[in-house]
């Protein structure tokens, strides 16, 4: 669900209400047609144009096919969560989290974060040069190359 502006009064009203509940003007049909849902991930700029369901699949994807681990994926949330291999920063690897917000009905922008793991005897891990962060960015570039196949 997305707000957009009645062209009558201005006021945000949902892009799923049959008319603005403040001025009773009818939602425009071709906002109403706009919100169909998609049945492919597309990517459109910095955003991708989908479902949260298929973003999880593809986010999935994206993760294994670059040997990582998946840890959780939870289409409710929009959150998916993984582990790699040992990396320069730490013996036990990385843990990180990729998270979709709706930006627009079907828009959603991809961002996440991570940690290097201390794990066992390891007394510290150090994010080397961002490597953690640029383990997220690293999926996030995959799910783009995926969808756009």
């Amino acid at each position: 669900m997305a707000l957009i502006q009645c062209e009558d009064c201005g006021r945000d009203v949902s892009d799923r209400a049959p008319a603005c509940p403040n001025c009773g003007c009818p939602i425009a049909a071709a906002d109403i047609a706009a919100t169909e849902a998609p049945t492919t991930v597309t990517v459109s700029g910095d955003k991708f144009i989908g479902t949260k369901a298929l973003l999880i699949k593809l986010s999935v994807k994206a993760i294994q096919s670059l040997n990582y681990k998946v840890d959780a994926a939870d289409e409710t949330s929009g959150l998916v969560s993984f582990t790699t291999g040992m990396t320069w920063g730490s013996w036990s690897g990385v843990s990180g989290s990729i998270y979709f917000d709706e930006v627009e009905p079907f828009h959603f922008e991809a961002s996440g974060n991570a940690k290097q793991n201390v794990k066992g005897r390891q007394i510290a891990a150090f994010d080397i040069w961002g490597e953690a962060k640029g383990k997220v960015d690293k999926v996030i570039q995959e799910m783009r190359l995926l969808a756009s196949r």
